[in-house]
């Protein structure tokens, strides 16, 4: 009867545990590969968006929309249509005009921010962030990077302390970028 309670007492203090690797190792596993999707699309996206040929001849100061650059906007639209794989469906990219600072169009910093937006630290911050850099195509190339908002599945776990603060174990959400994409024209 005594080897029977120690069994038992074993397993109520180890099955947690094992729980909470099992978990860990499936969060891991999803997070990883999202890291991995986020870099991907950016190389797509970058690449695409250098095969573009755009010149000063193509820039309509009425225009609104980011059509006025082509190659930005085929970047944008390859975020777009590899959305799905993030498990985002639907995703709708809005252009961020950033004004002059950043270069003259088409010669410029373009930023894309999805309308998706998802409550962080009482910020609504945009799901996909996708910023490209058309600023000197002829000698930089196009860079593009991409940043995505991670939600993990078993997210928002803390530990609450005496004193009313809390130890976070597993944020709730966390930003996935992609390195910075350099890209040259293949034209």
């Amino acid at each position: 009867m005594k080897r029977k309670a120690q069994y038992s007492v074993e397993f109520v203090l180890i099955f947690p545990l094992l729980i909470l690797l099992l978990f860990g190792t499936i969060e891991f596993g999803l997070y990883y590969r999202n890291v991995y999707i986020v870099q991907d699309i950016a190389e797509e996206a970058a690449t695409t968006a250098s095969r573009e040929i755009v010149n000063d001849s193509m820039f309509d100061n009425t225009m609104i929309s980011a059509s006025f650059n082509a190659a930005a906007a085929s970047a944008a639209q390859v975020v777009i249509n590899r959305s799905t794989s993030l498990s985002i469906p639907g995703l709708i990219l809005d252009y961020n005009d950033l004004g002059t600072t950043y270069g003259n169009r088409p010669y410029a910093l373009y930023e894309f921010n999805s309308t998706a937006t998802r409550n962080i630290d009482g910020v609504n911050t945009p799901i996909i962030q996708l910023l490209v850099d058309y600023r000197d195509p002829s000698q930089d190339g196009v860079a593009l990077q991409v940043v995505y908002q991670y939600r993990p599945i078993f997210g928002g776990v803390a530990i609450p302390l005496f004193n009313g603060g809390n130890v976070v174990i597993l944020p709730q959400h966390i930003p996935i970028s992609s390195t910075r994409i350099q890209a040259y024209s293949t034209y």
